[in-house]
């Protein structure tokens, strides 16, 4: 039986507090824009939270470009069944220096015992280094509901 995948977040950096057991997420993004390629992106992180996990298993993220030959297996998480599989079973982990070896879309993909269960698309975009813009300004909770349609990153 294979896990439900309830969330797959692509972000800056993942921290798990010892104390809490919160996951902390920070920065999160679905492209990442460079100058040239090939290129390493500094920070990266995913968290992949999972549900109905029946059995002990292998969990396993592969980074690789969607229409091209690149391909990276990262190191398994080796996760336990918790005792209620209702229970929320949270993984993740960073990674210094990503390699994009060129512009295109590129997808994480979750392998459990070597299946694959889900994947999260991301996009590397070549930008002049003049076009370089500061962030747009934070939004205010009551932006949340003007977003335009079709502005959600699915998995």
């Amino acid at each position: 039986m294979k896990p439900i995948v309830l969330a797959m977040v692509i972000c800056d950096y993942y921290y798990r507090d010892a104390q809490t057991g919160k996951s902390i997420l920070s920065g999160t993004f679905s492209s990442i824009n460079s100058a040239g390629f090939p290129t390493k992106h500094g920070n990266c992180a995913i968290y992949i939270a999972l549900t109905d996990v029946a059995t002990d298993g292998e969990a396993q993220l592969e980074f690789r470009q969607e229409s091209g030959s690149f391909s990276m297996k990262l190191p398994p998480w080796n996760v336990q069944a918790p005792d209620n599989r209702r229970a929320v079973v949270e993984i993740g982990g960073n990674i210094t220096g990503l390699p994009l070896p060129e512009e295109g879309e590129y997808e994480f993909v979750l392998l459990w015992d070597g299946m694959e269960i889900a994947q999260r698309r991301l996009r590397a975009t070549k930008i002049d280094a003049d076009e370089s813009a500061p962030p747009p300004p934070p939004h205010s909770p009551d932006d949340f509901n003007e977003s335009p349609p079709g502005d959600y990153n699915h998995l």
